[in-house]
């Protein structure tokens, strides 16, 4: 004979702790639904923001690549009034590109070689602040140490200066750097400073016999006064 089954008592089904469990689970998610759903449909929407925001992006460094092209083609062929307007294109609509940064070096240079000056200082600080290229990060620093010492602004000359520094991959673009900070140092009055800077120049380039002749040259030019 089969044995009776046992009858599963309601007061057993309540008190089983798996069953207390998913009946407190099922509570908590009505009574937060609209919360939990709200949270789900806010991650699905930052997830769709980012998503056209990183192909934005791809978008425009690609444009910005074209347009910047463009003008290096004109700048090839010593256009340098046509190259500008693609340039200026490049940097007014895609600046938070490598490329738009890049037109802007290449602004602020044309503009420095023209003579333009204040165009050229605000390129080139743009560069100096947002851009990534190294060499151009470099040269940018240059141009501007230079603009500034023509303007007289010889504590801006010499920051800008010094910032090369960071950017100069070569012994010998360190000394002729460090030569011109020794000659804006002592154009400010600082001739104790520039004349340890010199000395260090000659000491640490002593086989260099092209550095050594400026750096001397610096020298004499700093003891006849």
């Amino acid at each position: 004979m089969l044995k009776p089954k046992r009858k599963i008592l309601r007061q057993e089904i309540e008190e089983d702790p798996f069953i207390e469990a998913l009946f407190s689970i099922k509570q908590h998610f009505e009574v937060h639904k609209k919360l939990y759903l709200r949270s789900i449909a806010g991650f699905i929407g930052i997830i769709l923001i980012i998503s056209f925001f990183l192909k934005s992006q791809s978008t425009n460094a690609n444009n910005a690549s074209i347009v910047l092209n463009k003008a290096m083609v004109f700048m090839a062929q010593k256009d340098n009034l046509n190259a500008m307007i693609f340039l200026e294109e490049a940097n007014d609509k895609y600046s938070n590109t490598d490329s738009g940064l890049d037109a802007a070096y290449y602004l602020g240079k044309i503009h420095f070689d023209r003579g333009d000056y204040d165009l050229s200082k605000s390129f080139l600080k743009e560069y100096t602040n947002k851009g990534s290229n190294k060499l151009f990060l470099g040269a940018s620093c240059k141009a501007l140490a230079n603009i500034y010492e023509k303007n007289n602004e010889l504590e801006k000359a010499i920051k800008f200066q010094r910032l090369q520094l960071k950017y100069i991959n070569t012994n010998l673009d360190n000394a002729y750097a460090n030569i011109n900070i020794a000659k804006l140092s002592f154009k400010m009055g600082d001739e104790k400073s520039a004349k340890i800077l010199i000395d260090q120049i000659i000491k640490e380039n002593s086989e260099n016999f092209a550095v050594v002749q400026l750096a001397e040259q610096a020298k004499g030019e700093i003891l006849a006064k």
